[in-house]
This record gives structure tokens, sequence and C-alpha cells, in this order.
């Protein structure tokens, strides 16, 4: 449009700035190498940059807008951050040459998306936007809770955050949640409701008129930018310019947060926060020979199971010397990610390793650590607050300190170097050093002294508490002990093995005793004739088939799987008694909200493994069908049909994905060489559905009675039987249901 028909695109800017709009957005939303060739893209970025801009003559601000590529980026798909942030970066490049100063990224379904895009806009002005979109549930499809997301980009220093392509119900909800995790300006920009489709015509449930009857229900809720996405139009936007008022006192709840992509922690001085140390090679031979095997599924089973013990964070390492640290890390976070829903704290001396991963983490973690000395705060400091995240400083200076006195003293050089660069004390953690009593017994007490006086001045701390025990028999019950005291002085955070009954214990009970936490006590053991914490025994339990795909626990599944062809289980029996059972556990899990799409792909990347495995025992002609699948042509968002192939692969299905923006005419030739038993088309957009008709008008035409089976957010049956689809689904654990019982 910006290239064939530009008047129409500088009308509708000129008709939203007549309406009484304070901004407007360049019509460059889906312009991405993926969707325009490298040859056009230029010219539809500077186009679309240039006719908002001669549309806005300086009289209303101009936003640059990009959309997500719609790739899957690790760990969820098979994409590099990296390759993404390039991407991201060629299209800003573009945009600011034009003359955009202001970014608007909108409509991104996941953090680690729009955490790219975010980067790489920032590298041409700090006035970036960034709104996400939620389904009815409040999340995003990848579970990630509105509270995750407005921490995360405050953290990383947008101007405003929000939701937008979203119910308005949904969004106001989102809205005052946000409200209560961030000071920044909230942005909302909610779609017309849900698309509504009879038999002449497809809508959206509100009119213009009743969309603007929302306006002081957005207010209320905290946002302080209005707007509007699908199936709105100017006369929204006339009737809400009518008002200019001033939100209302926001619930913000002071606290540190931490955020991963699944839920928040706001921690207060007072709190007890238990890291699990279970994470890192340099204290347990079990970890270092599975890296060392390049076996990273130990990372994910452990993080698990601190998590169920009662971890609120977990410590990654993963240095090897005899590996690349980098790979290691990378690989190691990735299964974290994946199997638990704690923030991370990233535990490496390596900047170039550290920086990949505060890059790419889905959320605000930790780093740990830094030394309290002048030179490495300087260095490490400027890259924690680039990524958004907090730091550990450890109280360690020019030489390793031997009093309380020593310890406060490097304290001070870090919160001065801290001011220097203009990093809150908020954000940081101390650790005044935990040593061994075997070789240093005086420590304990200097380091618990410390803590104290740490705790005086509002700032928070952290001790490793096992390294108390190194080299010493009887380790948890003395670990026990310096928890107990440890709590008793205020440490914050613990950073312990919370698989240990003696130190979960104490932990309990010291809470009770010093933190006024007597009633979680009461509650904990009121039920149990013993105080004894219950914790998951160190050895993982043996999980049944079923159990293994739907964790998504891969070496597992595949043990399993072997054992029972062993013993004498068909491969058929194998796929229809354990494999579909355990993705209908899966499919019920999602639409319950108890799952979203990571933990889709993490058990569907199970079963494809399994499938792998049968694939020699089964002939071809017992694989359940074939299954074209296409996103239609005009539409580029193609992330749902993507998971669903992998979703049908995983079933058994053999699938030919053709991508997405596909003509009728590729749809034709596919189903006439392959001869599939169902063609899926999928379309996100309502103005591309449409193009489900034409397609199967064209197969008709070409005598091709193949069924098709329409999906997306916006499908119904009243519309599959308007345009001869033979059903409509609007998830992929529908379509899963559907084929079976085709």
């Amino acid at each position: 449009m910006n290239l064939r028909n530009p008047s129409a695109v500088y009308e509708l800017h000129q008709r939203y700035i007549e309406a009484g709009s304070d901004a407007i957005l360049t019509n460059t939303f889906s312009a991405n190498p993926l969707n325009i060739s490298n040859k056009l893209l230029k010219k539809v970025l500077q186009a679309g940059a240039d006719l908002a801009v001669r549309a806005a003559k300086a009289r209303v601000i101009v936003l640059g807008d990009v959309g997500p590529i719609g790739e899957l980026i690790k760990p969820y798909g098979e994409v590099d951050f990296e390759d993404v942030l390039k991407t991201f970066k060629k299209i800003f490049y573009i945009l600011h040459l034009s003359g955009i100063k202001r970014f608007m990224i909108e409509t991104f379904t996941s953090i680690i998306e729009a955490k790219a895009a975010f980067l790489a806009a920032k590298n041409f002005t700090d006035d970036i936007f960034v709104s996400l979109s939620l389904q009815d549930n409040g999340r995003t499809v990848f579970g990630e809770p509105p509270e995750s997301i407005a921490i995360t980009f405050s953290a990383l220093g947008a101007r405003a955050v929000g939701i937008n392509c979203t119910t308005p119900e949904t969004a106001i909800e989102a809205i005052e949640r946000m409200s209560k995790v961030t000071r920044l300006p909230l942005l909302i920009k909610p779609n017309a409701g849900k698309v509504k489709i009879d038999k002449n015509r497809i809508y959206h449930t509100y009119s213009d008129i009743q969309m603007a009857r929302f306006f002081k229900k957005f207010v209320r809720a905290g946002a302080n930018i209005i707007g509007g996405c699908c199936g709105t139009g100017s006369e929204y936007i006339r009737r809400i310019a009518r008002h200019r008022v001033q939100p209302g006192p926001r619930k913000y709840q002071d606290r540190f947060y931490l955020a991963s992509p699944h839920q928040i922690l706001g921690v207060k001085n007072e709190d007890v926060i238990i890291v699990g140390e279970r994470l890192n090679p340099s204290g347990r031979k079990k970890v270092k020979e599975q890296l060392l095997n390049d076996n990273y599924s130990i990372f994910g089973e452990e993080a698990r199971l601190q998590e169920k013990a009662g971890a609120h964070c977990l410590d990654v390492n993963a240095f090897v010397i005899e590996k690349d640290e980098l790979t290691t890390m990378k690989k190691a976070v990735f299964e974290v990610i994946k199997h638990t829903h704690l923030p991370l704290f990233i535990d490496t001396q390596n900047f170039d390793v550290a920086e990949k991963i505060l890059s790419f983490y889905p959320g605000v973690g930790v780093y740990n650590s830094i030394p309290a000395r002048r030179k490495e705060l300087l260095r490490w400091l400027p890259l924690v607050k680039k990524y958004g995240f907090k730091a550990v400083i450890s109280l360690i200076g020019k030489r390793i300190p031997r009093t309380c006195e020593e310890r406060i003293a490097n304290l001070k050089l870090a919160l001065g170097v801290a001011r220097e660069l203009n990093f809150p004390a908020q954000d940081l953690i101390f650790d005044p050093l935990v040593f061994s009593s075997a070789t240093e017994p005086s420590q304990v007490l200097y380091t618990l002294q410390a803590v104290e006086k740490i705790n005086q001045l509002g700032l928070k701390t952290i001790l490793g508490i096992s390294n108390v025990s190194f080299g010493l028999p009887g380790r948890s019950l003395l670990n026990a002990q310096l928890v107990g005291a440890a709590i008793r002085s205020g440490t914050t955070f613990l950073i312990l093995n919370p698989l240990s009954e003696p130190v979960m214990n104490a932990v309990a009970s010291a809470r009770a005793l010093f933190r006024a936490k007597t009633s979680d006590w009461i509650s904990q053991f009121s039920s149990r004739s013993a105080p004894s914490v219950r914790v998951e025994s160190k050895t993982p339990v043996p999980l049944d088939l079923v159990s293994a795909i739907v964790r998504g626990n891969k070496k597992s599944g595949v043990e399993q799987a072997k054992n029972l062809l062993n013993s004498g289980i068909k491969p058929q029996q194998l796929i229809d008694d354990y494999i579909a059972r355990a993705l209908k556990t899966v499919g019920d899990y999602y639409e319950t909200g108890r799952y979203f799409i990571p933990d889709l792909l993490r058990s569907a990347s199970v079963a494809k493994a399994i499938l792998q495995i049968l694939k020699k025992y089964l002939p071809k002609k017992q694989k359940k069908g074939r299954i074209v699948l296409a996103t239609v042509k005009g539409d580029i968002h193609d992330i749902g049909k993507n998971i669903a192939g992998m979703i049908f692969e995983s079933a058994g299905y053999y699938v030919i994905d053709l991508g997405k923006d596909v003509p009728a005419e590729k749809i034709i030739r596919a189903v006439k060489k392959y001869q599939p038993d169902v063609v899926g088309l999928s379309a996100l957009l309502t103005t591309t559905m449409p193009e489900m008709e034409n397609v199967i008008k064209r197969l008709r035409e070409h005598k091709l009675n193949v069924k098709v089976i329409i999906g997306g957010p916006n499908v119904s049956s009243a519309y599959a039987h308007k345009i001869g689809a033979y059903a409509a689904v609007r998830n992929v654990l529908d379509g899963l249901k559907l084929l079976k019982e085709k």
C-alpha cells in the first residue's frame, strides 16, 4: 500500500489526525525481511515513514510501528536470538534513517521476541513503547502474565508498556495488574471486542461508539496512552479524544522485583528467599559428568526438583574447564527456562558469556556476582543495567576481607561506583562472604555482623550457606545452623540446597521465630505428627512413559519407550496407548490454563523423539495420515501453524508445511503431489480470512475434494460452513481431536 496506493495511506493518517490523535503509527507493522524481499523492504519502510511524517506536519507524534516477525526463538524454537536481533536492527535502522525518532513495538506474543525488538530499537533511541497481545486467559500464548511483561520492560528502560490486540475486558484487567508493579506510563490499545461471523459478513463485537464507552474504565485501570487496534476506526478516536483526564492514583507496590516468563517475585528486605544451588558442576560431580557428556537434561530435572522443594529462584552455573562456557551456559539456561517457572541467578565470571545470557533471558534475573573493586564494577554494572538485571556484589576487595569493618568499607566503595553509574542501590544484593569453618572458623561471626549492619542500612544481603561446611562431615547439620543464624541476622537471600531436609526445616523454624511467620509454621506442620519438611528425593523417581511426555522429560521418555519395546509392546500400541494418551492429557491441561505453548512444545519434542525411534519399526503406510498446512496468502502470522505442525508430527502424522503467505496455486500443487487426507489453512487476520474461501473454491474447481480444516483465533463453525470447509478449530489441540475423530 505504501508503494502502490500511497494516497490511501496518507488520507488514513489525516483522518486519524483530524479525529484528535496525539500520535500516529507508520504503516510498517509487518514490513520485515521474512515478508518482503530485500529489494523492496527499504522502499516500503521509507515510504511508510515519509507518508506518516508528511501527514503529521509536526502537529502530532509519529511512532515507527514494528510488529513480530513470528519466529519461534530458542529455547522454544530453533531460531537464534542473535539472528532475530539482527533482523529487527535492520528494520529500525531503515526507519531511523527515514527520520523516525520514536518506535512502537506492538502485538508481540512472547517476551523473548519483544526483548529482541526492544534491544534492536535501543541502538537508535530511548523513546520505545512496548505492547504485547494477550489471550482471553490474561496471558500471552507463551503463558506470560502482564506483571512479567511490565517488570521486564520497566527494567529495560521502555518509555511505556502495555497491551494491544486483545479484548477491552482482558486488556483492562491486565493494565490494572501492571499498574501494581511498574511506575511506567501504561498503554492500552484493544480490539473492538471479538470477531463475529455470520453468513454475510465478518465484524467485531463493538462499534466505535460502543468502544468509546470503555474510556473511563481504561483510565480507572491506570492507562495513560489509549488507542484502538483491530476493528476500531477514526470515529472511536474522535469520541475518546474529547476527554482530557488524568488517571487515578495507582496501587503501586514498591518492591525488588524479579520476573521469569511465567511468574514474578516481589522481595522485601524482611523476606527470606531461597536460591537453589544444585545447578553447578563445581559442587556436584553428577552435574559435571553430564555436562562433559553433552547431556543437559539434568538441568531441567534438577530445576524441577528444586522448585518443587521450595526454592524461589535458581542459581545456574555451567562452567567446566574442558568445554566452551558460552555453549554450556546457553544450553543449560535453555533447559532450565523450559522446565521451571522460577527466576534465575546467572552465575558466570565470563563477560561475553554473561552478555549473551542476559541479553536473551525473557525476564528480570540476577547476575552473580561482581567483586567490590572499582575496575570490575565500572565494567560489569553497565552491562547488568543494559539488560534489566539485578546484581550480586561480592564484598571482596583488593584482598579477602577479614573483619566486618573491611566488608562494610568494600560495600561503601560499591555504592559509590553505583551512584556514579546511576545504578539503583535497591537493585543490588550484597554478599558478605561465607568461608569454610574448617579453615576460617572465626569468619562466620564477622560475616553475620556484616549482615546485621547492611540490613540496618536498608540493603539486601545474600549468603552461600553450603560454603560454611566445605571439607567437613555432617554438612547438612552445619548448614542448618548457619541458616538459623543468617535469618536471625537479617539475610534476605540464601543460596542453599532445598532438597536438604535439615536445612529446609531450619528455614521454616527461623522464619517463624525471627520473621514473624508463625502462621506459616502452623499451616505447614499442624497436620503432621512430626515437624519435618518433606523434601523430594535427590534421585528422581522413574517416570512412566505418559508422565514423561506430559512433563516434557525427553531423557526419561526415550528410556521408557525403549524399555517398553524391549518388553514386547508393539510400536503401534505404544503410539496409541501411551503417546496419544499423554497428548490428550497435555491438551486438557492447555484447555484449563495449566499448560501454555512452551509446555506443549516441550511435550511434543518428547513425543517426536520417541517417534524417531519407532520409525524403523513402522511401515510408511502405518502413518496416521498426511496433512498439508499453510497460512493463506496475505497473512504472515504463522506461529500457531508452526506449533500445530510440531504437535501433529509428534502424534504420528506426516506433515507437509508450505509456510506463510501461501498463494492458492501453491496449495493446489501440493495437494496434487502429496494427496493429503487433510489440508489445514490458518489465518490470524480478519482481512485474510476471505482467502480461505478462495483456496477452497479453487480446490473444488480442480476437482480436489480433500477435507479442509480452517484454524485461527477468529474462525468459527458458522464460517467454516459458509465457505465449504470441513470444520474450524481455534487451537492446535482442537485440531488434534478432530483428526482423531476423522
